[in-house]
């Protein structure tokens, strides 16, 4: 009978090490998972944070470039208008200090006037864009931007500046230099909004981002082309594109 009883006892004492065992192993488990998701959601946090940095430094990027791009526009702009100034300085007929006088004979040739300089400044505003336009035509697209930019500068205010506009910007756009297309559909849009280059602009603008590889921007002028100009060719590529976004 003793012999037996100390034998239970030792069963029960051992069986109650083994639940206390089980239950601190069970709780350590538990702590582990714990800390284990704990580490996950910080990682996803980091994770997501580093993610905002990188665009947020992308658009940085790209809104320096433009800003680089436009120095580089107007400082451009300032070498042609002094090119210009000097230009038609140079052609001026300055009236000689002193007359020398000429004997006319009869066998005298006569005398033929020079023909006036080529270049646009002696064209119509017609033929200054034609000539810009059929450069762009014929892939001459850095003598198109020049072309359309003098023209620009000589002839702000005629029917056909905003398709110069337009034009600089499909130039740039055709030499994948998508930041300058974009300044240059930019200028369509904010001073010629009622212009039937609009449409255009707007959907280039939205091509240009898709190029670049973003693609929220992308579809926010795409879906402008359509809101704003629901009957324009432009539309139904807009529709086009987006459908290729997704």
């Amino acid at each position: 009978m003793r012999l037996s009883a100390i034998f239970m006892v030792g069963f029960m004492a051992t069986g109650c090490v083994a639940v206390a065992d089980f239950t601190a192993l069970r709780d350590e488990v538990f702590l582990v998972k714990v800390d284990n998701r704990k580490l996950k959601e910080t990682e996803e946090g980091l994770r997501k944070r580093l993610e905002e940095q990188e665009r947020a430094l992308k658009a940085a990027e790209i809104r320096q470039q433009a800003f680089e791009e436009q120095i580089r526009v107007l400082e451009a702009q300032s070498r042609r208008l002094e090119a210009l100034t000097g230009r038609r300085e140079d052609t001026e007929v300055k009236p000689p200090t002193k007359i020398p006088s000429l004997e006319i004979t009869a066998s005298a040739p006569a005398v033929t006037p020079p023909p006036p300089p080529a270049g646009s400044a002696g064209l119509t505003p017609t033929a200054a864009y034609n000539q810009a336009y059929n450069d762009y035509l014929q892939g001459n697209y850095d003598l198109a931007v020049a072309g359309f930019e003098a023209f620009l500068s000589q002839f702000p205010g005629t029917s056909l500046t905003a398709h110069a506009q337009y034009w600089i910007g499909e130039a740039y756009f055709n030499k994948k230099e998508y930041i300058k297309a974009l300044n240059a559909y930019d200028r369509v849009l904010a001073d010629y909004p009622t212009s039937d280059k609009a449409a255009g602009a707007l959907y280039k603008t939205g091509a240009a981002y898709a190029e670049l590889e973003d693609k929220a921007k992308a579809r926010v002028f795409l879906k402008r082309v359509i809101e704003e100009h629901p009957q324009s060719e432009e539309a139904n590529l807009a529709k086009q594109r987006l459908a290729d976004l997704r």
